[in-house]
This record gives structure tokens, C-alpha cells and sequence, in this order.
């Protein structure tokens, strides 16, 4: 028994110093589960060579070594063969806080934002948002590749000319949530727009395709986003070429 603990150990580190710089591909909660279970089939395997049944007792230790090993390092060789990778999508969500001023009045600002099927027309990764009732919306969002992802989302705060806040709601293909105030800018230069935006793709392999709409999703699209509205609300059209106006951004 001590020399099959012993083979099983060392069989792990093995693998782990073989493997040691291979590229984790197995989403953390993964991880915990095939540590648990590469621990009760090791244990179950020890049961069955104390009882003298070698070859199931092996085959166990050897499942067991596999998942713990699996769990350990984060790497699965299976995973990297089908090119799936969970982990890809943890931790990974993206949150950002952006300021800028617009020559209009708060209430302007805030009437053409609260109608969320304008948002389309300056934030480019979304597709459509349709209003679907007097709090709610359906978000449908683009990727790469024709990747598309949907949710629906609430309103959660509407304070007119003030602040807008919203998130998505049940199994949303990326969570997110969001928040926008409008208030007045200093010197009487309009409105000073304050955006909060919260993207949380999901983990697990589900979660994979919502990953690759949200990483075309960072803070640079965001303020080139916000840069359109900008033009939009000042100028009533956007320029195809970069907008370079006097935004400030923060």
C-alpha cells in the first residue's frame, strides 16, 4: 500500500514538473471539485488494496492521482485537445468608471440615454436593446465571428436629469450591471456624465462564447464609446473617422 501511495505521489510530481509551465485551462471551482473527488476515489483506491484487490485498488489510485493532479495544477490535457478553456472566463470581468463632459443640458442627456434603444447608436458591441416594458429591456450584443449573446435587463434606480442604474436579469449570457449620473458641469459647461459598466462573463465551458463578446469589451471601446455619444449629443451625427474632440475623460 505505501509503495502505491508512494507511486501515486510520485507520479504527480512528475506530471507537475513536466507540466509545471503548461498554461492553466480549468476554472477554479473545477478545480476544488476534481481535488475532492481525486481525494475520495485515492482513498476508496487505499480501501481496496487494503483488501487485497490490487488491480481495482490500482486502477482508483491511478483516477485519483489524475484528478488530484488536475485540480493542483489547473491544467487538463483533455481540455487543451478540444481547445476548451474554463478558467479563460474567471475572473476576468471587466469594470469601468468613465467621466466626460457634453455640451447639453443634464435632462438632454439623461432623455436620450433613458431611452436604452439609443445606446446602440454609440456603444458599437451592442447590436439591439429593445424595450419590453415600462422597467425592463432585451440587450442582444456582437462579438467576433458573428458571436451574438442576449439578456434582459431592469432598471433598479431613475431619478430624471440625475441617475439611470440597471442590471441583467436571471440566466443572462454576461452578467452586467451599469449606472450613469448627470449632473451639472462646472462653469455652466453642461453635463458632467459619470458612466460606471460591469461586465461579468461566466465560468465553465457555457461561458466560453459569452468570453469572447466580453473581451472585445475593454475600457478604451467604453471611451471611444462615450466619445460617439459625445459627438451625438453636440453635433446630432458621428464622424467615420476617430472622433478627437475636446472630451475630458478621467
Amino acid at each position: 500500500m505505501e509503495a502505491a501511495t508512494g507511486a501515486t505521489r510520485s507520479g504527480l510530481e512528475r506530471g507537475a514538473k513536466q507540466h509545471g509551465k503548461e498554461r492553466i485551462n480549468v476554472g477554479r471551482n473545477e478545480r476544488t471539485a476534481s481535488m475532492i473527488g481525486g481525494a475520495a476515489l485515492a482513498v476508496s483506491g487505499l480501501t481496496k488494496l487494503a483488501q487485497k484487490r490490487i488491480l481495482p485498488g490500482m486502477a482508483l489510485m491511478a483516477a485519483g492521482g489524475m484528478f488530484l493532479y488536475r485540480g493542483k495544477t489547473g491544467h487538463c490535457d483533455l481540455f487543451e485537445a478540444m481547445g476548451v478553456d474554463t478558467a479563460g472566463t474567471e475572473d476576468k470581468g471587466l469594470s469601468v468608471e468613465k467621466v466626460l463632459t457634453i455640451n447639453r443640458s443634464p435632462q438632454e442627456v439623461y432623455e436620450f440615454w433613458h431611452n436604452f434603444e439609443n445606446i446602440p447608436r454609440f456603444m458599437r458591441h451592442l447590436d439591439t436593446v429593445r424595450t419590453t416594458g415600462g422597467r425592463t429591456s432585451h440587450w442582444k450584443a456582437k462579438g467576433p465571428a458573428g458571436v451574438t449573446v442576449e439578456w434582459d435587463a431592469e432598471i433598479l434606480e431613475d431619478y430624471p436629469g440625475q441617475r439611470i442604474s440597471w442590471q441583467s436579469l436571471g440566466n443572462a449570457d454576461i452578467p452586467n450591471e451599469g449606472s450613469v449620473e448627470f449632473m451639472e458641469a462646472p462653469g455652466g459647461r453642461g453635463t458632467e456624465l459619470k458612466v460606471n459598466l460591469s461586465y461579468r462573463p461566466p465560468g465553465g465551458a457555457a461561458g466560453k462564447i459569452a468570453a469572447r463578446v466580453a473581451h472585445g469589451i475593454n475600457a478604451q471601446v467604453i471611451e471611444e464609446d462615450l466619445k460617439r455619444l459625445k459627438q451625438i449629443m453636440e453635433t446630432g451625427e458621428t464622424a467615420t473617422a476617430a472622433y478627437r474632440g475636446s472630451e475630458t475623460f478621467h
